[in-house]
C-alpha cells in the first residue's frame, strides 16, 4: 500500500476560546533576560478547544485498485459533536508556556535556530476533554477547500463508523518543578535529532480512563438492532518512582530520511501499567445461545509493574 498524497488538516477549528497574553519586552529588559541576543516570548493560554481533526488520504487503498481508490480520512472529534479541549491546569492569565528562541552560526557554517519550550512553573497537567477516532468515507472527508464535518446534527454520517472511544477526561500529571519541555533545533540539529524532550511526568489517567475499541455491527432488516461490540479497558499509567516521576530526558522526536521519527536512547525510567475491568463483547448484552444466557462481564485485570524501554525507535513513513 502507497500513499502518495496524505494530507493532514484540521477542520473546523474553534479558537474562540483560545486566549494567548504576549509579553512586550523593551531593548532594555529583552537584554537583560535573555544573556545572549536571541529573545524571550510568554505565551498566555487557558485551553485549546477544535471540532475534529483528519488525517487524510487522497487516493486510497493502493491506487493502481480503482475500486479502492477513493479518498477517505482518519478523524479525532468529540462524541456526538461536542468540541475536544485542551486545557492547562494551573492557568490564571500569567504565561502559560515559556519559549526561548536563539539562532547560532553552529560549527563548519551549520547554522541553526534553537526554540526551547517549557510550560510555566504554575502549570500542573494537562486535561483532555473525551473523544473519538473514527473512519470518514469519501462523502464525509475534509479537503484543503472544503471542510466536512463527520456529523450531521449530533448524529454521525452514513459513512462514518467509530474506530475507537475515550469515555472520560485524559489527565495528564505534571512532576511539580520539573513539568515537561522540549528543545526544538531546526536547520542543523547539533543535538542529535529536531526536538529533544526533557522534565518528567507523574501519571496520566491515574484513576483509570475508559477506552473502547469499537467494532459496530449493523442489522440491515432491523437497524434498531445495531450495536457496538469491542473491547473495553480502563487504562492507567503512573510512575513507579512517585518523588521524581516518569522522565522524559532522552526522548527524542524529528524528521529522517523516508518519515517522522519517535524513540529515546539508553533505558527510560520505570512506569506501573493497568488494564482494569477489562470486557469483550457487548457490554451488558445477554445471547441464549452463549454460554446458557449469561450476561457478559469482566475478564479481570492486567497490569505492569516497573516497565521501561530500551533504545525505542518507532517510525512513520509513506506519509
Amino acid at each position: 500500500m502507497k500513499k502518495n498524497k496524505i494530507l493532514g488538516c484540521i477542520s473546523l477549528i474553534c479558537f474562540a476560546p483560545l486566549t494567548f497574553a504576549m509579553q512586550p519586552l523593551d531593548d532594555q529588559s529583552l537584554s537583560a533576560t535573555t544573556g545572549q541576543d536571541g529573545i524571550n516570548i510568554g505565551v498566555g493560554i487557558n485551553k485549546v478547544q477544535f471540532n475534529q481533526v483528519s488525517l487524510i488520504d487522497t487516493n486510497g487503498y493502493g491506487a493502481q485498485a480503482t475500486s479502492y481508490a477513493n479518498r477517505a480520512s482518519l478523524v479525532v472529534a468529540g462524541q456526538n459533536a461536542s468540541p475536544t479541549t485542551l486545557t492547562f491546569n494551573g492557568a490564571n492569565n500569567t504565561p502559560s508556556l515559556n519559549i526561548v528562541a536563539d539562532t547560532d552560526g553552529g560549527i563548519n557554517n551549520k547554522a541553526f535556530a534553537n526554540l526551547a519550550v517549557s510550560f510555566a512553573n504554575q502549570i500542573t497537567g494537562l486535561t483532555i476533554s473525551p473523544f473519538s477516532i473514527y473512519l470518514a468515507g469519501t462523502n464525509s472527508t475534509s479537503a484543503p477547500n472544503s471542510s466536512k464535518s463527520i456529523f450531521t446534527g449530533t448524529n454521525l454520517n452514513s459513512d462514518v463508523k467509530e474506530l475507537l472511544r475515550v469515555g472520560s477526561n485524559i489527565d495528564v500529571n505534571f512532576v511539580s518543578g520539573n513539568a515537561p519541555k522540549m528543545n526544538i533545533q531546526l536547520g542543523n540539529a547539533p543535538q542529535g535529532h529536531m526536538i529533544q524532550f526533557g522534565g518528567a511526568i507523574s501519571s496520566i489517567c491515574s484513576g483509570g480512563c475508559p477506552i473502547t475499541l469499537v467494532s459496530q455491527y449493523v442489522d440491515a432488516q432491523t437497524p434498531a438492532n445495531s450495536y457496538s461490540t469491542g473491547v473495553t479497558f480502563d487504562l492507567g499509567l503512573k510512575a513507579t518512582d512517585t518523588v521524581n516521576g516518569f522522565s522524559l530526558n532522552n526522548f527524542y522526536a524529528g524528521v529522517e530520511s523516508g518519515g517522522f521519527v519517535f524513540g529515546n536512547t539508553g533505558t527510560s525510567s520505570k512506569l506501573d501499567a493497568s488494564l482494569g475491568n477489562v470486557t469483550m463483547g457487548t457490554v451488558g448484552k445477554t445471547d441464549s445461545n452463549v454460554f446458557n444466557g449469561i450476561q457478559n462481564g469482566p475478564i479481570g485485570n492486567i497490569g505492569a509493574v516497573g516497565a521501561s524501554v530500551t533504545d525505542l525507535k518507532v517510525k512513520i513513513s509513506g506519509m
